[in-house]
Formats: structure tokens, C-alpha cells, sequence
């Protein structure tokens, strides 16, 4: 085999193989998957830009409540708050999308024998998981 035929069968061959395990979050599916590694990871302040403004503005909203609550004992930071007592999730099984129209999309996800629906929207940065009406992982 030349070279050069060579050298494009092995591109070809890892451009394959890194395509089927690669996450995309620019669809609802990758930016759940990148959200769930990262939680899983511990790395909050990343899995706290996956979730949407509106997510993000309750949350502050929240935590500003609850140091007012405490008289300034506890500080009026979302991420924590969000995060706090919340155990390492188990691996995902599945995420699929349920459906999507528009900006808005609901996937299904399944782990440990469980599912459940998630929101997503998406944002002008690209998809978010959207916990704004109940705002809890």
C-alpha cells in the first residue's frame, strides 16, 4: 500500500472510530450527556454553565432568599446551592429525544432501571438543561 493511500485509510479509519464515541453537544442529546459528565466529574462550575439563564436566574433568585433567610450567615451563591447534598448521579443507560419544536426540546433519560423527562432549551451559547420550573438536578 503507497503512503499516501495508507495515511488516508488510517484518517479515515480514526476520523470513524472517534465520530461514534464523541459527544455532540450542539444537539439537546451531547449538551445533557456533557452536563451529566460533569456533574458525575464534580466539576460544578462547568455543569453550572449547562444549565439555562433561566435556570441560573431562579437559582440566584433562591440563594439570595435563603441568605436573607439566614441574615447574611449563609452567602448568596447559586452554584452551591444547587449542588449542595445532591449525590453523584448513576451512569446513564440512554438519552433519547422525546421531542423537539423549536428552541425546546424533551429527551428521555434512563439509568439504574429509572427514566425520566428532561427540558432543554436552547440558548444563543447552544443547548441547556432547563430545571426553571423545578430547579433540582
Amino acid at each position: 500500500m503507497r503512503p499516501l493511500a495508507m495515511t488516508t485509510w488510517l484518517l479515515f479509519a480514526l476520523l470513524s472510530l472517534g465520530g461514534c464515541s464523541r459527544l455532540q453537544p450542539d444537539t439537546p442529546v451531547g449538551a445533557y450527556q456533557t452536563f451529566h459528565r460533569h456533574v458525575q466529574r464534580g466539576e460544578l462550575p462547568k455543569a453550572y454553565a449547562g444549565l439555562s439563564q433561566q435556570t441560573q436566574q431562579v437559582l440566584k433568585t433562591r440563594a439570595q432568599e435563603v441568605s436573607d433567610a439566614s441574615g447574611g450567615m449563609v452567602k448568596p451563591e447559586p452554584l452551591p446551592l444547587f449542588f449542595a447534598n445532591v449525590p453523584v448521579p448513576p451512569d446513564v443507560q440512554e438519552v433519547s429525544l422525546l421531542r423537539q419544536e423549536g428552541d425546546v426540546a424533551t429527551l428521555v433519560v434512563r439509568s439504574a432501571g429509572r427514566s425520566g423527562e428532561v427540558r432543554m432549551v436552547r440558548e444563543p451559547s447552544g443547548w441547556k438543561v432547563d430545571f426553571s420550573a423545578s430547579p433540582q438536578p
